[in-house]
């Protein structure tokens, strides 16, 4: 009798442990599910937008607007005309459309320079690139009939203008001379080789006159036979067309756009499966760089400093070694860019907001790094993915940047963040280089709709942010 009674409180005290032991278990889950939705809930009613990064990628689909807006907050102070609210606020084009140009068609002509921009800006290069390709098959089989036609201009009218595919608006025409420069709505004039039309005083005041400049400060007029003041072109303009930001008609090299795509599906997919030729990487030779321009002092000293701490290839014209394995030129790519891990973006200036398709195509295109030389800190965060890129002035020396490429790659989790930003973000490129399109002649006929149409006129102030070296360079 006493066994059993043992053999019982035995078996009720081991019942009595168990389900204390449920119990608490219950409670340290709802604790911890308590815990994960407050912490949840904190970090959607945070305003402190700026650590992003630590957010999880199973959160991330829920959290993308979020991040989105985050990002684009801070360009909210930046001066913008209407079309450049829409390409770098995320404005509703919407927002700005107008009733009275509807039925209406622009004219804008391109001035004396219409023979060289055309490749570029209305065929992307696409089509000299074809007709060249076409050339080879007619001469390898045809040679007398390709000698016969070859002056006849009829063989390159198969050439399709592009500028105005996926343009928000179609209603804009470009004459193919001068002949429409007195009734033109908008007179392009680009400012590289330092000429200008000479009869301001004459033309209607309605019509617009653009200045257009791919380059910075440093190179604007560098084709120019002649030195080129302020005073030469103060109160000739009524507009600017520019990369930068703040330019009536904004052209930048690229741009950071949110994406369209699917986001639960992207949220899923493993980051390096994102990544552009992950496949391809290697890792005896981290980062690459691709010049073709030598006789910039600061980048080149810059590179063989960099290249004594880290291993390091130079392809294009400047190298040693590496002369031959691209072209180094915007028409033709150079595969082998993408083999790396890291992009050495070192401009030909250190201008604001200059950056070109070294960053948006040979970097983050290729699925590479960007190490970032040219604009500050500060603006390449408000113009690049958010935690995307390396810049040159976080570090102390040569030797330290170089330690941190090296120990990044071996850190595969920390490599990856900076890849993160493709479950949100693309970059695209809009500047006809690299069998991307152009943009410039489809920014021209939107400008003409959207933007707001007071007459203006350019001043020396006005100016200087786009060709005063002092005011905008280092």
């Amino acid at each position: 009798m006493k066994n059993r009674t043992c053999v019982f409180l035995l078996k009720r005290l081991a019942l009595n442990k168990y389900i204390v032991f449920v119990i608490f278990f219950s409670i340290s889950i709802v604790i911890y599910q308590y815990s994960i939705y407050k912490e949840s809930n904190d970090l959607g009613e945070s305003k402190d937008d700026s650590n992003l990064e630590n957010i999880s990628p199973f959160d991330e689909v829920k959290y993308h607007e979020k991040i989105v807006n985050s990002y684009f907050n801070r360009r909210r102070e930046w001066r913008t005309s209407n079309l450049g609210s829409i390409l770098f606020k995320n404005a509703d084009v919407n927002v700005y459309r107008r009733k009275d140009t509807e039925k209406r068609t622009f004219t804008i002509v391109i001035w004396k320079y219409w023979n060289w921009l055309q490749h570029r800006h209305m065929y992307s290069f696409g089509a000299s690139q074809c007709w060249k390709r076409l050339r080879e098959i007619i001469t390898c089989g045809y040679g007398k009939i390709y000698q016969r036609y070859r002056r006849k201009k009829s063989l390159i009218d198969y050439r399709k203008d592009i500028s105005l595919e996926g343009c928000s608006v179609k209603n804009c025409v470009f004459p193919k001379n001068d002949r429409d420069f007195d009734t033109a709505d908008a007179v392009v004039v680009h400012v590289q080789h330092g000429l200008f039309p000479n009869n301001t005083k004459k033309r209607n005041p309605r019509q617009r006159w653009i200045f257009l400049s791919d380059e910075s400060p440093v190179n604007a007029f560098f084709q120019s036979e002649r030195r080129i003041k302020l005073q030469d072109i103060v109160n000739t303009f009524n507009w600017s067309m520019t990369y930068r930001s703040e330019s009536d008609v904004p052209v930048p090299y690229g741009r950071t756009i949110p994406l369209l795509e699917s986001l639960e599906a992207m949220a899923e997919k493993p980051i390096n499966d994102i990544i552009p030729n992950w496949s391809k990487k290697r890792q005896d030779v981290l980062a690459a760089i691709l010049i073709s321009h030598c006789g910039v002092s600061y980048r080149m000293n810059y590179v063989n400093e960099l290249k004594k701490h880290l291993n390091l290839d130079v392809h294009g014209s400047c190298s040693e070694n590496h002369k031959n394995s691209c072209p180094g030129h915007f028409r033709a790519d150079c595969p082998i860019i993408s083999e790396y891990l890291f992009y050495l973006v070192f401009e030909n200036s250190k201008c604001q907001e200059y950056l070109t398709e070294k960053a948006f195509y040979h970097a983050y295109s290729k699925g590479a790094i960007p190490v970032i030389m040219g604009p500050t800190v500060q603006e390449c965060e408000t113009l690049l993915p958010p935690d995307s890129f390396l810049h040159v002035d976080n570090y102390d020396t040569v030797e330290e940047l170089a330690m941190d490429i090296i120990n990044i790659s071996k850190d595969l989790p920390r490599l990856l963040l900076y890849h993160e930003w493709r479950r949100h973000f693309k970059v695209i490129n809009e500047h006809g280089y690299f069998g991307s399109k152009s943009q410039h002649y489809c920014r021209i006929c939107e400008a003409l709709n959207y933007n707001d149409e007071g007459v203006k006129i350019y001043d020396e102030n006005m100016l200087k942010p786009y060709f005063d070296v002092a005011s905008t360079c280092t």
